[in-house]
Order: structure tokens, then sequence, then C-alpha cells
């Protein structure tokens, strides 16, 4: 007998409430055999949660809403357990009309490839740019601008490519990436045959770097895993017949891949703005990555450009410029491949700073929950240092699974504060471990509900606050709303949105809305924000370190890092917290372009709680910082 259409639409129905049902079931049995004698490390304990009604007056603050901030990352239709789904997607601040306010950029991914469904018509799964106007609010300007790339998206760099002094876009995408021409009309082109290269990789960071000092932007892009065989779309196994998410060592690494800016001579002869892929003459093949995170500076004290790589699950990269372009890759040798007992970490953010005010850079690692976030301290031979035990960062991380993080003064006291954004990796009370068994499994499931799929994946941000012994306090209670919230957090972008002097949080949440946080933390001090111009358009000098010279020998160090934390890229002005400081001796500037020995440039001190724009050139070339 045949059955009508309506007939087969209720069977699928109740077969799908069925299976609903009997996961269920084994997700209950699987927590009641649980030994509760066991720390619940995978989840957020409510009990240590400060209600935001309380805190929101003097704390982070949620303004998103009021700022007209609209976007909801979007991921799946859910059930094919396509890997990308669950590392999120970033955003970027940037002034891209160059009017002197932060405008806004979110990165979104879209359908994954073997999903049985679509979406709503109604879903825009493009990426976003927001606009600041004249009042503070956020206007979305996607269509007019063409930066509404519809690739499956993940990190975000910003940097001038043409020397023309209007920020470029670049987006890390699952598969092609990116290239976003501005042309200083409000708009932007897409120039991504400018790369030189038709990829498949799995883009997650990105960063724009002026690696051999010649006065032009290149770019590094971290890519993650490679899967040949699925293409990502395949579950891991645990018990009782559930799955989840794979881990990245069921696949296979693959490399990082840098392309260097050739376009002085394109544009020279004519021509628009050219990269050439130099991976493998400038000896990144060298090793392989599961890379989420980078920082690029000058790490080692040569004045030259390095590269660092988070890994995930293997051991961290520090490849160190040879001034030849090349790269020799010394992460074990110089301290930062593993932690002080030697064992490799789940590296996803990472964020740079000079915590200990010795004029070097640090950085700060976040990891999967029981392990830590990681604190390598530099010094002047360019060696770094776990110092993370009896940091308090130790014991703030170890229930946590770390993603976006910061290493910046939020109530100017001086003292170099991180915000940690955390999200889980395996559903909470699932008892799974971590990526679930080796045997792959092809599974389609429909699964309708994804705001209630993602409270699973649920954990609580945390806020610690930079101590003057050097160690750092968990403060739930200044943290506001970003600490109360409980969401599946993945990217942290800092901006100063309203000008006012003090850092301000955006926040990107896996499946959920990105939601941004105002810093209204009593001020303990004063504040400077400096920015580093660079070429006769005055782009920004990414990769400058800044040094604040202050009265009775002391100093504060900053650098022009905008790409960092987890998929994203930062305002790119320089924010300092002077304390009690009311004037500033000296400022020195060490240039990541030009030559060497002529980099180091001095300029006058000044009064405080203000706006400084340097020009190099402007200031005085000296010897010595001091």
């Amino acid at each position: 007998m045949l059955i009508g259409l309506a007939g087969l639409a209720l069977l699928a129905g109740f077969g799908l409430l069925q299976w609903d049902r009997a996961r269920e079931r084994a997700r209950q049995e699987l927590a009641e055999r649980r030994d509760p004698a066991l720390p619940d490390y995978d989840c957020p304990d409510d009990t240590d949660r400060q209600a935001s009604a309380d805190v929101t007056t003097e704390a982070l603050q949620d303004v998103t809403d009021e700022l007209g901030i609209q976007f909801t990352h979007t991921v799946g239709p859910l059930g094919t357990w396509f890997m990308p789904e669950s590392i999120g997607a970033g955003a970027a601040f940037l002034d891209y009309d160059r009017d002197g306010r932060m405008d806004l950029y979110l990165v979104n991914c879209g359908r994954s490839p073997q999903a049985t469904h679509d979406f709503p018509t109604s879903v825009d799964l493009r990426n976003r740019l927001f606009r600041q106007d004249e009042t503070g609010h956020f206007v979305d300007v996607t269509t007019e601008s063409g930066l509404g790339d519809t690739g499956y998206g993940a990190g975000v760099a910003v940097g001038d490519v043409d020397n023309d002094g209007f920020p470029d876009v670049f987006i890390a995408n699952y598969g092609q990436d990116a290239l976003y021409r501005n042309t200083g009309r409000g708009q932007f082109e897409n120039i991504t045959g400018a790369l030189g290269r038709t990829e498949s990789d799995w883009g997650a960071a990105a960063a724009f770097l002026d690696y051999d000092r010649d006065g032009w932007l290149d770019l590094l892009v971290v890519n993650y895993t490679a899967d040949p065989t699925y293409g990502h779309s395949v579950a891991c196994g645990f018990s009782h017949g559930l799955v989840s998410y794979c881990g990245p060592h069921k696949f296979q690494p693959t490399i990082d891949r840098l392309y260097r800016n050739v376009s002085a001579d394109t544009l020279a002869a004519g021509g628009g703005v050219q990269f050439r892929d130099v991976t493998e003459e400038a000896g990144l093949t060298a090793a392989t990555t599961f890379g989420f995170g980078a920082i690029c500076m000058d790490l080692t004290g040569d004045g030259w450009t390095d590269l660092f790589i988070s890994n995930d699950g293997a051991p961290n990269r520090l490849w160190v410029n040879q001034k030849n372009g090349t790269f020799l890759e010394e992460a074990q040798l110089r301290g930062v491949a593993r932690n002080r007992n030697g064992a490799v970490e789940a590296g996803m953010g990472v964020a740079v700073g000079d915590v200990n005010h010795d004029r070097q850079p640090d950085l700060l690692v976040t990891h999967l929950t029981k392990e830590t976030a990681t604190l390598y301290e530099g010094n002047a031979e360019g060696l770094y240092t776990d110092q993370t035990p009896g940091s308090g960062i130790d014991m703030a991380s170890q229930r946590h699974t770390g993603w976006g993080v910061a290493l910046v003064d939020l109530n100017h006291d001086g003292q170099l504060d991180v915000p940690v954004v955390n999200g889980l990796v395996i559903p909470c009370h699932s008892g799974f471990p971590f990526h679930g068994e080796d045997e792959f499994q092809q599974r389609t499931e429909v699964i309708r509900n994804s705001e209630e799929y993602w409270k699973a994946y649920g954990d609580e941000n945390k806020l610690l606050l930079g101590q003057a012994d050097g160690s750092f306090l968990d403060s739930p209670g200044p943290g506001g709303d970003f600490t109360a919230a409980q969401r599946s957090g993945r990217g942290l972008t800092l901006g100063d949105i309203d000008n006012d002097g003090d850092m301000d949080l955006l926040v990107t949440n896996c499946g959920g809305p990105a939601r941004c946080y105002r810093n209204n933390l009593p001020r303990q001090g004063n504040w400077l924000m400096i920015r580093t111009e660079t070429g006769a358009a005055g782009r920004d000098a990414i990769g400058a370190r800044v040094h604040v010279l202050l009265a009775d020998d002391r100093q504060s160090s900053g650098y022009c890092v905008p790409q960092g934390s987890y998929l994203a890229s930062h305002d790119p002005r320089i924010h300092f917290g002077l304390g009690a400081a009311e004037h500033v001796e000296a400022i020195v500037v060490e240039w990541p372009d030009g030559p060497v020995e002529q980099s180091l440039e001095r300029f006058e001190g000044g009064g405080v709680n203000e706006l400084r724009v340097l020009r190099r050139g402007s200031g005085q070339q000296v010897g010595s910082v001091r």
C-alpha cells in the first residue's frame, strides 16, 4: 500500500524523535556512570559566577544591542560533524575609512559541505562590515562596501598592502583564501588573484608583517590540518554510539604559508598588487603544523621579524628570521615549544606583551581544560622561560578551554591584565574523552535547534587583573557581563571603540551572536595611545616596538601587532596604562622596516591621556632605548 507524502514526513519525524531520545538516554547513562569523586573539569562552575546585574556599572558591560551590532556566527546545518564548525571565526577592529573611529569586520562561515538541508533564506551567510558613525552607532555597510565574502571563514588580518594609507583585508578560509583591496572610497575590490595561488588549505590565523624590512607588508597564513579523504566531514566515536567532532591528530598536519609582497615592482610598472608564495624558499616546509594562532614581530632582539605559531597538540613553532629571506625553526632551543614540564599542549590563542617591564616581549598561549594557559617570559637574548606556576594564570585557567586572549592594561594601573574567552570542545557533562576514538564514523544527523546544541559547549570567560608583584588575580566582579556570559566562546578582539582611552572587547561565539563589551572599569591611573606610521602615505607600522620612558627610570613597552589572540585583528593603536605617571619623558620606537642600524628613533615626551601619532623620520635617531 502506498504511503502519502504526509505519511512519509510523519514517519521521518518519528524516526528523528526516536533517535533523539536514544541519544539522550545514552548521554544520561554516561553521566550516571561518571565517577563522582573525579572533578568535572570540562564544565563551568555556576557557583563561581557573579550575576552581571550586580556589576555592570563599573565593569565590562555588554553594549552590543545599544551599538546596533547584529551578527550571529552561522555554521551547519548541524549533523555532519564538519570539524570547522567547532573552531569559530574571527573579527577585526579597523578604521577602513580613516575617520578616526574604529569600524568592525566579522567573519562568518556558512553551509557545511555535506549538510543535508539548507538554512532559511533569511539567514545571511556573508562576512559583515559595520561602519561606526558619528553617534557611535554601528551601521551595516556590507553590501555597499563589497566586503561580504562568502567563503567558509576563520581568521582575518588587516594591513595596508599597497601603501596607499588605507587598510586592506585578508580572510583565511577553509578552501580558497580571499584578499580585498581598500579603494579609499568606502569600497573594497576582490584581488585574491594577487596571491598568485589557487589553494584548498584550511586557513586559520593570518598576519601581515614585513619580514624582509623592504617597507611592503608580506603575509603569513597559518593552516590547521588536512583531510584529503573525508574533507573533515567525519565524526569520531564514543561509547553508546555517540559521536562528536574529531581532534586535530585524527587528520594530517600541514604547513603554514608565507607570501612575499612584490608590489613595489608591479605597481611601478603600472600593474597591481602582487604577492609571491615563498614558503619553500623561506624554509617553512621544514616543519609541519596544527596551527591556530600567530604573533609576528621581532621576538629575538635582532630587529628582524620572527614568526611564532601556537600549535594544537603539537610543539609550538618559532621561526627565527635569518635576515636573508629564510627562517630557522628554534622553538625548542628558545623555550617556547613546550611547557616547563616538557609537555606538548593544545595551543589555541596567543597574546604578546611586556608583563615584567623589562622591554622584552612575553607570550601567553591558551590551551585545553586540564592544561593551563602558559606564560613564556622573554629575555634580552631572545630566550623564553615558562613562568606560569604560581602566577595565578595556572589556577584560573586549568578548568577551562581558552581561545581568544590578550595582554592589555584595562584599568590603567600600569600592569597588564588578561581577558580570556573560553568555550568547550566536547559537550559539558558528556563524559567524552577529548576528541573521541581513533575510528572515523561518517554520520548524518538532523540537529534543528542549534542554539540548544551550542549550550552544551558553553564555558565562562575569565578576567585576570595584573598585580604589582607580577601575579594575576581572577576577578569575576570587574568582569561584569564578560565573565557572566556562558557561551561557546572563541575570538577576542580589542579596540577603543569610543575613543575614551581604554580598550573595549569584542567576543565571537561559535554558532552564536557576537558580543561587544564596553570597558567601564574604574581607572587607577593615566593612559597613552600611540599610532605608529611609516611610508609616504602613513600606513600602520605593523611590527613596531614602542617604549614609553617615564620618571625614575620606569618604562612601559608595547607593540604594534594587531594580528593575534585567536583569529583576530585588533585596533592597531598601541595602548599604554601609565599608573600614577602624569608626564612622559620620551618615547622610543624600534621601526620594523628599513635598515636595522637606522631603526631606533626617539620622540619628545609630553602629556598623558591623549593619542599621539608618531611618523617615521620625524624623531631623532638614537643608538639605544635609554
